[in-house]
């Protein structure tokens, strides 16, 4: 072993630079796969740890009204607890800008986890207490920034008027979406009742978290089972947890994936470049044999050097991609409790090493059995006249690093149905690059016996030149088909996600939305709105909270199933169907006639439907202010994600919900200037209302999207390099080959000008063909991605994938005939030599 290595590492030091290509592409696709794993572990394994500390303890109990004393008593007992209470109302400043706010106010042990970080530092009841007839608040640092407050401002909350005292830096318990339901603000409990916002039928709620030595599962069933009768909802740490699990599952799956896009194609480049070096070796492999070196011996000789050049590619893509993470760590830093750490790329680096391992292996055994089985007379007929075979042994081994391979994708992502789904997807499209390579070739052979057909003698050589022994159509087509298929969706997905936010949202999405307008309050919101002069369309609807209590006489709270048993304990909104105010889709079912007068029937959402595992014809009993309402399951609906409003889990028949009917929510549509102007209204006259502007929102989503276009960027740039790489390795494949082929066209007469034609002409049709299949399948990937998981159409937007098809086609394909034709030189004496 000694001296094969000895001898390995001679003879890649001294013709081993060839494969550069090898290196790049195994670095690239090893690069993305240990920066997505990476990234995925440490925000993952820094929201496991300060799990307890995002969560407020270890079970939460949360309700519409303050818990009774029994219930507090009983909850004291088992452990220590705080409560927090918050309500959506809107802050004004002096200036009269108005900002939609979460208002929440602690009791004395609140934070029950962590601490509260102020600046300038200092206590937070000290900052909140009240000083010389007036209360204190402390605002979140984002809004601070967008309203430029800064300790000693005053600012506005219903009726009260408070000091900014302090500016909260980090909050232990605050939500990831706390934005979207408004910036928090934290008062004290005293100047939470001075504003007049809680009142009987305003929407507040009641956190009460709890810190026990129990289990927090079986705390939590213990408080199910004390109170049956409660309909306070219960969640521990770990169920809120593994919800940020699946979403940090979905991201870091679509992370990895995309390395793994980016290993196949530069898997390719390792196929074609091995192929292209063993390809020069072929008169040392066959001289080694001659000279006694046994098979055996030999296979390892050059197995080695392939295990060399992959543990040395992989690690510098393992290198690059840690980088990548702990950067990636370092942004992700600043919204999350998360410092990154070296260690926790251990386990994602080894899986990425061992990934690049494999897939070298997989892709290099077939060009390294088929460069075995050159035979010693081969230095005598000529290498190129040397028939050679891949052995099934080669194939064998190929398929078993390949299944290793398959198997790792699947068991490492986490979540296993986006591995088995892209598996599916390059499955699918190296058959049907393979199906369309026979039908290519089958075409070309038609149409040259056809003696109708007479094309130019360069045309003719070009369809000719795709069906010889040693073509580069099948590498080009599998390499450059698969990346540019890849580049095609990602182009259609991009494109349609920034339509929707930088035009179809904008235009039919209205301009304000309302919450918790109370029905004596109609007509002043209507008023306002009217005085709007750009006021082109109001909408209202009822609201009313309710609980799905039995499905089919079977109540849900006496079920066995832990998942319906907790939704008899959530909150729905419902509403009726007057003017369809979210817009929704029904998938299931149908909608009841207009003016519908029989027995009430219900809409409900597809997430809800789903999870309850509820059918069209279903009959639902909700509980709805004490008083069960019954109606039979008529539809099923999607939201329009992007476009959603409310996002309403329950539609009734008109007349069902008239007699619950406290509170309307509405929409209008307006410019954006009267929107705020009407907001600033509002606030002023009913601050209950709760108004969100959706320019603002539309604001975060355009900044959010130009990041991960950014992202995307750079990700489609490093794909399209690897698959630049990979056709540089496929030009190297054939080039001795096409060089040798155009030296016996031209010593039979051929001009140098005709066989660069026909060079043209051959990368000119492998062009249209990867472009072609490119766009179909692309398209249709991107479709069926976006009508599945995002629920938006790319009508209208086919064109940039067609043109990405295209110029990346032409261009990779132009500059690799470019460089073969630059490296043309005719000389006939090749022939004499062997043409090697």
């Amino acid at each position: 072993m000694r001296w094969l290595f000895s001898l390995a590492w001679r003879d890649l030091r001294a013709s081993g630079r060839t494969l550069w290509v090898f290196c790049a592409c195994l670095a690239l696709g090893v690069a993305l796969v240990a920066a997505g794993g990476g990234l995925y572990g440490q925000v993952a394994g820094a929201l496991q740890a300060d799990a307890r500390a995002l969560f407020g303890g270890d079970v939460e109990v949360r309700q519409g009204q303050p818990l009774a004393p029994p219930v507090l008593d009983w909850m004291a007992a088992r452990g220590e607890v705080s409560r927090l209470v918050e309500l959506r109302t809107m802050l004004r400043t002096a200036d009269g800008r108005a900002q939609l706010v979460e208002l929440q106010s602690g009791d004395d042990r609140y934070p029950l986890v962590g601490r509260i970080d102020l600046a300038p530092a200092g206590d937070l009841a000290a900052a909140l207490a009240q000083r010389d007839g007036r209360w204190g608040i402390a605002v979140d640092r984002v809004l601070a920034a967008r309203l430029r407050l800064v300790p000693g401002d005053r600012v506005e909350v219903g009726d009260l008027s408070l000091e900014v005292r302090a500016v909260i830096v980090r909050q232990p318990d605050r939500s990831l979406r706390a934005e979207w339901q408004g910036a928090p603000v934290l008062v004290a409990d005293g100047a939470l009742q001075a504003t007049g916002l809680v009142q009987p039928l305003s929407r507040v709620h009641y956190r009460y978290r709890v810190r026990t030595g129990l289990a927090p599962e079986a705390w939590r069933d213990a408080f199910i089972a004390a109170f049956p009768a409660s309909n306070a909802s219960v969640r521990t740490f770990a169920q809120r947890s593994e919800r940020m699990a699946q979403v940090l599952g979905q991201i870091g799956s679509g992370l990895m994936l995309i390395g793994f896009s980016a290993l196949f194609i530069g898997g390719l480049g390792v196929f074609n470049s091995v192929q292209a070096y063993l390809q020069g070796k072929l008169g040392t492999l066959a001289t080694l044999r001659a000279l006694g070196l046994r098979d055996a011996r030999l296979a390892a000789l050059v197995l080695l050097q392939i295990l060399m050049l992959a543990l040395g590619a992989s690690a510098a893509g393992v290198l690059i991609g840690g980088a990548l993470a702990l950067g990636g760590a370092a942004l992700a830093a600043q919204s999350l409790p998360l410092a990154p750490a070296m260690a926790q790329l251990a386990a994602p680096a080894s899986v990425a090493m061992l990934f690049g391992v494999l897939t070298a292996l997989a892709f290099a055994l077939p060009a390294l059995g088929r460069a075995l089985s050159v035979s010693p007379a081969a230095l005598f007929r000529g290498i190129d006249g040397q028939a050679l075979r891949t052995p099934a042994a080669a194939w064998a081994a190929s398929a078993a690093c390949g299944l290793l391979v398959a198997a790792l994708v699947v068991g490492v992502l986490p979540d296993p149905r986006f591995g088995a789904a892209f598996l599916a997807v390059v499955a699918a499209l190296l058959l049907l690059l393979e199906g369309v390579l026979r039908v290519l070739r089958g075409a070309s052979r038609r149409l040259l016996a056809d003696p109708r057909f007479q094309p130019r003698f360069e045309l003719r050589l070009a369809l000719a030149g795709l069906q010889r022994p040693g073509s580069p159509l099948r590498a080009a087509l599998l390499s450059l088909g698969t990346s540019l298929t890849l580049l095609v969706a990602c182009t259609l997905v991009v494109a349609a996600l920034l339509r929707t936010v930088n035009d179809t949202v904008p235009q039919q999405a209205p301009a304000l939305v309302f919450h918790d307008v109370q029905t004596d309050q109609l007509d002043t919101l209507r008023r306002r709105m009217d005085a709007a002069p750009s006021l082109q369309r109001l909408q209202t609807a009822p609201l009313v909270l309710g609980r799905l209590a039995e499905v089919n006489g079977e109540a849900l709270r006496a079920s066995g199933d832990a998942r319906r048993a907790g939704e008899a304990r959530d909150e729905h909104k419902l509403s009726h169907r007057q003017g369809n105010i979210d817009d929704v889709i029904v998938t299931r079912g149908a909608w009841w006639p207009e003016g519908y007068t029989g027995p009430p029937r219900v809409a409900m959402e597809d997430r809800e439907a789903d999870e309850l595992g509820l059918q069209v014809g279903d009959r639902l009993t909700f509980d709805i202010l004490g008083t069960p309402v019954q109606a039979e399951l008529a539809a099923i609906y999607a939201q329009r994600r992007l476009q959603a409003r409310l996002w309403l889990e329950g539609i009734f028949s008109d007349g069902v919900l008239d007699p619950f009917i406290t509170r309307h929510v509405g929409a209008a549509w307006l410019s954006p200037a009267d929107a705020l102007a009407v907001q600033d209204a509002l606030a002023a006259d009913a601050p209950n209302i709760v108004t969100v502007r959706t320019e603002s929102l539309l604001a975060e989503t355009r900044a959010l999207m130009a990041r991960a276009s950014a992202g995307l960027s750079v990700i489609a740039g490093i794909c399209l390099a690897a698959s630049l790489l990979v056709l540089a390795s496929v030009v190297a494949a054939s080039r001795s080959r096409q060089v040798y082929e155009a030296s016996v066209m031209h010593t039979l007469g051929a001009r140098l000008g005709s066989l660069r034609r026909t060079l043209r002409w051959e990368y000119a049709l492998l062009a249209l063909v990867t472009a072609g299949f490119a766009i179909t399948f692309g398209s249709l990937l991107a479709l069926a991605l976006l009508q599945w998981r995002i629920g938006l159409d790319p009508a209208g937007l086919y064109w940039t994938g067609a043109v990405t098809a295209l110029g990346v086609s032409a261009a990779s394909l132009g500059l690799g005939a470019r460089y073969l034709l630059a490296q043309m030189r005719i000389a006939p004496a090749r022939l004499l030599r062997g043409g090697a």
